[in-house]
């Protein structure tokens, strides 16, 4: 489901200052959201997970 098409086509359909969240917090997937042009970040999990991923468009 997570390709690199899919994350420059949310990227396309996101309004400035969009927001996606998730809870996947692999590697593979914060680097595909970063050349789909995202800003990431890494944020702190709810309880039983380390952590999660935030990234928003800024233009």
């Amino acid at each position: 489901m997570w390709t690199d098409e899919v994350f420059a086509q949310l990227y396309q359909a996101t309004a400035p200052g969009g927001v996606l969240v998730s809870y996947c917090a692999k590697g593979s997937f914060k680097r595909s959201l970063k050349a789909a042009g995202w800003l990431v970040e890494k944020i702190p999990g709810p309880p039983g997970k380390r952590e999660m991923t935030r990234a928003w468009k800024v233009r």
